[in-house]
């Protein structure tokens, strides 16, 4: 689908045209299309979205226009143009010289972009002097300022990447990106490894710089919050077709094309308690056929706890702390008179989770979230504090090992990665099967055959799928399967830790949504990990904000998010991404 003529800025403006791009792998069982017609424009000084789930061709779009399509692929048909000039014919050498001078890539991982080995001020002058024609002294002086630009001190100009924060690192790929001072910067998923504060402040700086230099540029996202927040024209992808282009205020508040109405649908948002169930074709069964049916979508109802358990006090944590020691050997202490270092990753902190109901933890990397979630389930021991399940001691050290295979199996957890979580040479029925022999829950193969087809069954898969592996799976797929495990040995109490950070949002609102239906039929009682306070709310009925290994306050769901109490968890509503309408979109 090509942008109409309508919506073109006259040619001198426009920085990049791309038309009728097609990308083909070839297989011994017919080639595979990518990228099928899709064609926009981008003018200087804007930000294009371009917004689909995993497979829609976003970033294999980013690729067509910088030539870098992994082999076997390649562009079979259409054009590339840059400041009007076709770019898509070059050869390897003219493409290089597109490549970082005129066109720039920020990726999605920091890390990946930058050599450890290397001081971040080497890097950018290593940049600047292979694109631009200066000496040493003044690339040294363009890559300070440059650094300076995007909020990071000269004196950090010698600094190698693992001494910076995530939200420093890609502040200094930002840095890299427009130091050969671009036409374009193509921005895959910049600010989906980051908390929300910190991804904020890298949105803020990209749109900053965009208008200062009057660069134009692409943002890859699957986030239709980060889109709203961000671009000024929104490009939707499904299936490597462009379904949908236009003003982004004007997309959001009127989308034309089904799919792009599923995706609003189903983002949180932290103004709205509730998300729509997106169709089942939809990524994980049938990725060929185009979305419909989303305008039939409904809301997903809340989950009120029974009045019999909803004041019954199941878990209780009391002055938990965790002290990790960080020290260096003792031998290195004592020749370079150092003094032992410790983080209290997790201090002094106390709350209850009422049977049948959700306790959210929220804060930024770093807040011990995860660290009270390893231990709330017996995977670590707490320095300090307890951790008492339906009144027993977790960390009783006077159980017996009977009493404490009890209470292990009154509860499960749920990773964040549904890719690492799961053991890739066994199939999923051994996966599922093996809680049930460790606890002896089934007496024969039958009975544990059977068990494996309900708990399949329950989280929305067949009994077939017991004989096939992990990989032969989507994501969404994958952590409906590690729902499926962590419910074989029939818990009381689940540790969700980050469980939908990984997954497209439409993805996403399938598992939180499941995640609500079993809590309703199976009185589950959940502790959510998370940085995200719009999943907060479809999710929890109460909320805990850690900063800093601290718990800085705690209140019912609704009240925190319409009246909370700390600067801190002010600071991360108003950084959360949003869809700003005025009703739910149903």
């Amino acid at each position: 689908m090509a942008e109409s003529n309508a919506t073109r800025a006259d040619s001198d403006e426009i920085v990049l045209r791309a038309r009728d791009l097609r990308v083909v792998f070839p297989h011994r069982h017919g080639d595979i299309v990518t990228l099928d017609g899709v064609g926009f424009d981008v003018r200087r000084g804007e930000i294009l979205g371009m917004v689909g789930e995993s497979g829609a061709g976003k970033s294999m779009t980013g690729a067509a226009i910088i030539g870098l399509i992994d082999s076997p692929g390649y562009l079979d048909r259409g054009e590339v143009e840059l400041s009007g000039k076709r770019i898509d014919k070059l050869d390897a050498r003219s493409s290089q010289n597109i490549r970082g001078r005129r066109i720039s890539m920020v990726f999605q991982d920091p890390l990946t972009s930058l050599n450890p080995l290397r001081t971040i001020g080497d890097q950018l002058i290593e940049t600047i002097t292979t694109h631009l024609s200066v000496s040493r002294d003044e690339a040294k002086r363009k890559a300070i300022a440059g650094l300076e630009e995007v909020g990071i001190p000269a004196n950090r100009f010698n600094a190698y990447p693992h001494e910076f924060s995530g939200g420093m690192r890609q502040r200094v790929v930002i840095a890299l990106s427009l130091c050969a001072e671009p036409e374009l910067i193509i921005a895959d998923e910049p600010t989906t490894a980051l908390d929300v504060s910190v991804q904020a402040q890298v949105l803020k700086l990209l749109r900053q710089l965009c208008q200062e230099h009057n660069t134009a540029v692409i943002l890859i996202t699957h986030d239709m919050g980060v889109i709203a927040e961000t671009t000024d024209r929104v490009a939707v992808l499904y299936g490597g077709e462009l379904l949908e282009i236009g003003d982004t205020q004007t997309v959001l508040e009127n989308p034309q094309h089904p799919y792009t109405r599923g995706l609003i649908a189903c983002t949180p948002s932290v103004e709205y308690g509730d998300i729509t169930t997106r169709l089942a074709q939809i990524g994980d069964e049938n990725v060929d056929q185009p979305p419909s049916g989303f305008e039939n979508a409904t809301p997903t109802s809340e989950i009120n706890p029974s009045e019999e358990n909803g004041n019954q006090t199941f878990i209780r944590i009391e002055n938990l702390s965790r002290r990790f020691d960080l020290s260096d050997p003792w031998l290195a202490r004592v020749m370079y008179r150092r003094s032992k270092q410790f983080l209290d990753a997790v201090d002094n902190v106390s709350f209850e989770i009422q049977r049948g109901t959700t306790y959210a933890l929220v804060g930024e990397s770093g807040s011990g979230k995860s660290t009270i979630a390893r231990m709330a389930v017996g995977l670590l021991a707490p320095s300090t504090g307890q951790v008492l399940i339906d009144g027993h001691n977790l960390h009783d050290t006077n159980m017996t090992q009977s009493e404490h295979r009890k209470i292990r199996q009154r509860m499960q957890m749920v990773f964040q990665s549904p890719f690492a979580s799961l053991n890739p040479r066994w199939r999923v029925g051994s996966i599922l099967a093996e809680p049930l022999r460790v606890f002896e829950l089934v007496d024969d193969n039958d009975a544990e055959r059977a068990r494996v087809t309900e708990l399949l069954e329950q989280v929305g898969l067949s009994a077939s799928d017991a004989k096939r592996f992990p990989h032969e799976f989507s994501g969404g797929q994958r952590q409906r399967i590690s729902i499926a495990r962590s419910l074989a040995s029939k818990p009381d109490f689940i540790v969700c830790d980050e469980p939908t950070s990984a997954l497209d949002v439409s993805v996403q609102a399938q598992v939180l949504n499941l995640l609500k239906e079993l809590q309703q039929e199976l009185g589950l009682t959940y502790l959510f990990i998370t940085h995200d306070l719009a999943v907060v709310r479809v999710m929890a009925h109460n909320i805990g904000v850690l900063k800093s290994g601290k718990l800085v306050e705690e209140q019912a769901t609704e009240a925190l998010i319409e009246s909370p109490q700390s600067d801190y968890t002010q600071m991360l509503i108003r950084s959360a991404p949003r869809i700003r309408r005025k009703e739910p979109l149903t």
